[in-house]
């Protein structure tokens, strides 16, 4: 038997440039690929953002008409607490006519959620990512809530009940009394619970300090005090309670202002930290809420952090579920006191 062995094919040699055709083509097919990946995840991002905004006009217009329909209990009892107080302090007529506009959709808190909207729905403001618009579009629809929004006009219902001198009784918070007593601070006068709320004023810097500075239309709180200004890190250790601060503050504050908030506590920080006395305003929560509805509740346990911490803008989306859910009759926490 013969045994024939045949030979080896010759390999062809590949050319330089059939080699460059062919990794062009892998280049080509890859960013194909890619292009395709990120198209689909675009056209997912932008499906969410539409549909937030949907969501959130809806919030917005939803708040408006309770507002403007007296659906909201304490928008109700503003309108009563400014009528009453008008009567026995007639000195007061001009500022409680202002303080009188939140129980409607002139309510300097409900324009900023419209405001922060409509940057947004008109790409007015620069965000880094679509996922950085539908967190802010989450935090509106947070503070449109109803209910929520119901709970946040408890500060100016206790502003004017803190003026009445203790004829018209707090709602949804505790006595002042009792909240000095109950946080370790003193009474920081009428007006107090808006103090470094940027709806009312905000923090201009001078050689001592900052110093709240209210717009023209709240001034009156400044003569209250006989002229003396609330410095930031006398006001920062020994801030009262206020819904805006211990529960709200992450939804009815924008991200300039929130900005701003935390550039004037890093100056007083590096002013005042090196002599031992410096505490930030957010530290810790104040206690002195009472009858809260369950959005409000939500808030309180799941997301209050610093505002200057850097994680709390990550997790401002956790409990944005929760805070559409509540009717807006659930104020029924009254107390009365000076």
């Amino acid at each position: 038997m013969v045994i024939k062995f045949c030979p080896k094919p010759m390999r062809q040699p590949v050319s330089k440039n059939a080699a460059r055709c062919f990794l062009a083509a892998r280049y080509r097919a890859f960013i194909a690929l890619l292009l395709l990946a990120l198209a689909a995840g675009c056209g997912s991002g932008n499906a969410q953002l539409e549909g937030e905004l949907s969501s959130t006009e809806q919030s917005i217009s939803r708040l408006a008409k309770a507002l403007d329909t007296d659906t909201l209990r304490n928008a109700t009892i503003i309108k009563r607490y400014a009528g009453i107080l008008t009567e026995s302090r007639p000195e007061l007529r001009s500022l409680l006519l202002e303080l009188s506009r939140e129980s409607s959709s002139a309510n300097p808190t409900y324009k900023s959620l419209k405001s922060r909207y409509e940057a947004v729905r008109d790409d007015t403001e620069y965000f880094d990512s679509w996922a950085d618009k539908v967190q802010e579009l989450q935090l509106v629809q947070a503070g449109a809530d109803p209910a929520a929004f119901n709970d946040s006009l408890s500060d100016t219902v206790n502003v004017i009940a803190d003026l009445s001198n203790g004829q018209l009784a707090r709602v949804n918070a505790v006595s002042r009394e009792t909240e000095q007593a109950m946080n370790n601070t003193s009474n920081q006068g009428a007006g107090s619970q808006y103090v470094g709320n940027p709806h009312y004023g905000h923090w201009s810097q001078s050689s001592g300090g900052s110093f709240w500075a209210w717009y023209g239309q709240y001034y009156f709180f400044s003569s209250l005090l006989g002229g003396r200004p609330h410095y930031y890190n006398n006001w920062a250790g020994g801030r009262g309670y206020s819904y805006y601060h211990d529960v709200g503050r992450q939804s009815y504050t924008s991200r300039s202002q929130r900005s701003a908030q935390t550039a004037v506590d890093q100056r007083e920080k590096k002013q005042f930290g090196a002599r031992g006395g410096y505490k930030s305003p957010y530290s810790r929560t104040r206690s002195g809420a009472t009858g809260m509805s369950r959005a409000s509740v939500a808030k309180q346990k799941s997301t209050f952090k610093s505002p200057y911490s850097k994680s709390s803008s990550a997790s401002a989306g956790k409990y944005q579920s929760s805070l559409r859910s509540g009717g807006y009759r659930t104020s029924k926490g009254v107390s009365r006191g000076k």
